[in-house]
């Protein structure tokens, strides 16, 4: 539960240089392909707040996870750290990430003409805890030509806000939940801090209602985003 396993099988080795694609061959990977991407929630210390950018470019121009695309060979934890310092400057081993939940994403626009052609993604989500210190300290400006804007928000606000923020984003922070109470659980199983049965049972029933909470209500969510008005409309 909240793993991405990787099997690898041959005498695979990971590319010393990674290729890249001219704008045109790249486009018609993304009409053929499903990319792999690994996503990041960077939580504050106290595990109440998330770091999210806002986009400015598809295939999805609003608040989003820190992320991006994964290199063939990569565990989706080494590739959530690679774009970590891609995109934030900062240096944390894979150790540091959680993986949260894996979601399967379309989106009818893309960056790369044509750009109607859209793009499909299959997204692992992770969660990177930082230290005080390092939340003290503070994270640099995310790209001026991707992003608007960075922004801490608090976790249940932007769940309550089904209608401003994209259902995939308040699914994985249900999943955040989740797996915070799992943690809670397994420390009072593990620590002895609380480790009587009264108190047990009730971070185990904590735990089961918020693994309720975070389980998909359908196979698929169809949305559309209206920009002007900055809101998902679900579409039956």
């Amino acid at each position: 539960m909240f793993e991405t396993p990787q099997f690898v099988t041959g005498p695979w080795s990971n590319r010393e240089k990674p290729v890249f694609l001219e704008d045109r061959e790249y486009g018609l990977a993304l009409d053929v392909l499903v990319k792999g991407c690994s996503d990041v929630l960077v939580v504050s210390a106290d595990g109440q707040r998330v770091l999210l950018g806002r986009r400015k470019v598809e295939p999805q121009p609003d608040w989003w996870y820190i992320g991006g695309r994964v290199r063939p060979g990569d565990t989706t934890t080494a590739g959530a750290s690679r774009n970590v310092r891609r995109e934030l400057g900062l240096e944390f081993p894979e150790e540091r990430f959680e993986v949260v939940a894996n979601y399967s994403l379309v989106w009818a626009y893309r960056l790369q003409a044509p750009q109607d052609n859209g793009t499909a993604d299959i997204s692992t989500i992770h969660a990177l805890y930082l230290t005080e210190e390092e939340e003290k300290n503070g994270v640099r400006s995310l790209d001026p030509d991707e992003y608007a804007e960075s922004k801490w928000w608090n976790i249940d606000e932007v769940i309550s806000q089904t209608v401003r923020f994209h259902p995939c984003l308040i699914s994985s922070l249900k999943s955040l939940k989740a797996k915070q109470a799992l943690h809670a659980l397994e420390k009072a199983t593990d620590d002895g801090s609380g480790n009587d049965a009264d108190s047990i049972a009730e971070k185990a029933l904590e735990f089961v209602k918020a693994v309720q909470n975070a389980k998909a209500t359908q196979k698929s969510t169809r949305v559309i985003f209206d920009e002007k008005n900055c809101k998902y409309i679900e579409q039956k």
